[in-house]
Formats: C-alpha cells, structure tokens, sequence
C-alpha cells in the first residue's frame, strides 16, 4: 500500500508549469480526467441531439418525448444519493469505470439496432432506464473525484478547465450528431460513436490516493449513512435556500427547454435535426464565453448570489422573446445570451459548493443536491409534454421565461441569497 502510495504521488505530482500556465495542467491525473470528461461530455451532448429527434421520428408523440426523458431521470431519483453513499465509502474510480462501461454496452446496442432497422419506441423507454441508472452512479462518482485528486487551492482553475471542455464539447457534438442523424443510418452513427466516447471515458479514469475511512463508518448500513449528510445540509441555511431556488428555476426551464426546443425548431421555424443542433452549438458557445469572462473583476465586485439572480432574471427574458421570433438567427443570438449568463456564473457556484462541503460528506452532499434537481427536470419535462398539447412551443416559451423573470428579481431580494459571496 505505502509503495502504491507513494507511486501514485510521483505520477500525479504537479510541477509549477510556464509562466501562465495553470500548476493543474502539469498534473498528469487531472490531464487523464480531462480527457475522459470531454469525452464522456462529447457524448452526452451527442445524445442530446440524437434522442429526442429519434423519438419523434418512432412516435410524432410530444407526450412521448417528455415520458422518454422521465424515465431516463427516475433511476437517478433513485440510486443517486445510494451512488453517493458508495462514492464516499469505496473508490469513485471503480464506481465511475462501472457505470461508464454499462453506458457504452447500451449505446452500442441502440446503434447497432438502429442500423439494421430494428428499433421500437418500447425500447427507448428500456434505454432511457438503462442510460440513467448509469448516470445516477457516474455523476456523484465523477465530481468527487476532482477533490479528492488535487489540492483544494487548485479547484478553481480545475473547474474552470473541465467546465470550459464541457462547452467545448456542446459546440462539436450537437453540430456532428445534427449533421448525422438526418437519417436512420445516421442516428445509429451517432449512438456508435456516443458509445466510443464513453468507451475513452472508461479507460481514462485517474487512479486516486487511498482514501481513509473511519472503521465505524464501514458498519452503519447503507441509507443510515446518508442522515448525517442531509442534516449537515439542512443546518447549511445559505446552501438549502440556493437548492431551493434551483429547484424552482430548474422547474420553469427544463422542461421548455427539453420538449419545447425540438418541436419549435421543427412546427415554427420549419428546421431539421442540423437547426436543432446549431441552437444547442450556439448556447455552447455563450457558455464557453461565459466561462471565459468569469474571472473578471467585475465579478468580485458583484455578489455571486446577486449575479445569479440577475443573469437568470436577463436568461428568462431570453426564452420570453424566443417566443416571438420565427427566424434561426435570432433564436441563434438569443441562445447564446442565456449561455454566456450561465457560463459566467457557473464556475464559482460550483467551486463554492465543492469547498463548502466537508470532504468527509462529499459525495452524499452532492448526491442529495442533484437528487432535488434531477427529480424537478422530469417534472418539468413531463408538465411541458402536457402543455404543448394545448400551447404552442412559442407560448410555451413566453410562459416559462416570464415566470422565470418574475422569479428571479423577486429572489434578489432574499436575505440568504445576498449572503452567498464569491
């Protein structure tokens, strides 16, 4: 074990770089997670483009699109804080590698069904499943990695870094999967090749440094072990306010967004998959930017929960005048604002919370956290599947984001919110 150690330090040492050059960059861990992270990004912003455009190629069913996009959320609801438990009692690399390796055996199996024209709507509900009880152990165990391999004073550049790949990846990926899957044979590329990226994902997960754990921790059975964390964070009045307000965003922009973007590309501006997938590319971009911008002094100059307020506010107003607008270049230059909003504020929301929560919680922490929002995205997506029975995508739009609007300013308001600082 002391050689392991002790070898694992020597490959992971960061050596401080050339002048400019972020100290993480020279870890070759974080460079490995890198990697896999932009690839286990690339496809999921693949999937992105490719799911609901096969669903409604099966179907022509709104409502079945929002079911889909339920199903894929209900394993999370789940196993997620369970995922989280096991994060913080075993290795996050072995649950990462596990759940990664699952999502390549489905993607694979979609793509290969889908090139010999095999494929039932049935089956997508099966897929969506499978994809996201991969997910509800993938997502904590890839963000409690990145605390647990580099030094705290490094999460901020190391954030920055990993989030500025994601965007990267939203610009190559809905592009590409909005190129190839203008017909049958091309969305079952698209799954394949989703599959290889999950496949690097798999082989490039970092080794980590032993983690201790306290003997008692070991014995106290599996769903005892979360009360400690969800009452840490209900002590936590700042954080339990934020997770309140996410809920509430989350609920009046994922499901516009989700069920309401294809089918307005597709009734009111008359595109294809490849418009879909520009849109997506565009508000990529804007995040990009945003990540970009964010360490402006500016920023410390505004409150971080001020910021958010405000750019969610400006966000809404976004999706109001989407509403209005039956030309690609302005949903263009309007999906772009709301990403570079998001972009901007994102990196030091997340670096806060993660130095936030004690190391000892991490993974349970993060688990109930995405567990409020996870369960509130299917909501919404399933209400905005019923709506757009009755509305059309551009009501929908201007609904959601003047609600959202309304919200956000009311919010600047709160106490709590005002205290959370860059």
């Amino acid at each position: 074990m002391t050689e392991m150690t002790e070898e694992l330090a020597a490959e992971n040492a960061a050596p401080a770089g050339p002048a400019g050059l972020p100290p993480v960059l020279m870890h070759r861990g974080f460079l490995l997670l890198m990697l896999g992270s932009f690839a286990a990004f690339l496809g999921e912003q693949l999937t992105t483009v490719a799911l609901p455009w096969l669903v409604l190629k099966l179907s022509n069913d709104s409502l079945a699109l929002g079911t889909v996009v339920a199903v894929m959320a209900l394993p999370k609801i789940l196993f997620l804080v369970i995922a989280g438990v096991l994060v913080d009692r075993h290795s996050p690399r072995t649950v990462l590698i596990c759940a990664s390796a699952g999502g390549v055996v489905l993607l694979a199996g979609v793509g290969v069904m889908l090139m010999y024209d095999l494929l039932a709507l049935w089956m997508m509900y099966l897929f969506a499943c499978g994809m996201g009880l991969a997910g509800a152990f993938a997502i904590p165990a890839r963000v409690a990695i990145l605390p647990r391999l580099i030094d705290p004073r490094q999460l901020q550049p190391a954030n920055a870094i990993l989030m500025g790949i994601t965007q990267v990846s939203l610009l190559g990926g809905p592009l590409l999967a909005g190129l190839l899957a203008a017909s049958t044979d091309g969305l079952g590329l698209v799954f394949l090749l989703n599959a290889c990226c999950f496949l690097l994902a798999t082989v490039t997960v970092p080794r980590l440094q032993p983690h201790a754990q306290p003997a008692s921790d070991r014995h106290v059975p599996l769903l005892s072990s979360i009360v400690p964390a969800a009452k840490w964070l209900w002590s936590d009045g700042v954080l339990r306010t934020l997770i309140g307000y996410w809920a509430v965003v989350t609920l009046l922009l994922a499901g516009p967004v989700q069920v309401g973007l294809p089918l307005w590309v597709d009734r009111q501006l008359g595109g294809g998959a490849s418009a879909f997938g520009i849109l997506i590319a565009a508000n990529g971009l804007g995040q990009l930017i945003g990540i970009v911008c964010s360490g402006l002094r500016a920023r410390k100059v505004v409150h971080l929960g001020v910021a958010v307020c405000l750019i969610d506010g400006l966000a809404g107003l976004a999706v109001f005048g989407m509403g209005f607008t039956h030309v690609l270049e302005v949903g263009l230059a309007l999906m772009l604002a709301v990403g570079v909003g998001a972009g901007y504020v994102q990196v030091g929301l997340f670096t806060w919370i993660q130095r936030r929560i004690p190391t000892e919680l991490h993974g349970r922490v993060l688990s109930i956290l995405m567990l409020v929002l996870i369960t509130i995205a299917p909501l919404s997506a399933l209400v905005a599947g019923y709506l757009i029975l009755y509305v059309t995508p551009s009501q929908l739009f201007m609904y959601s984001g003047l609600l959202l609007s309304l919200f956000a300013t009311l919010m600047l308001l709160h106490p709590k919110l005002r205290k959370l600082r860059n």
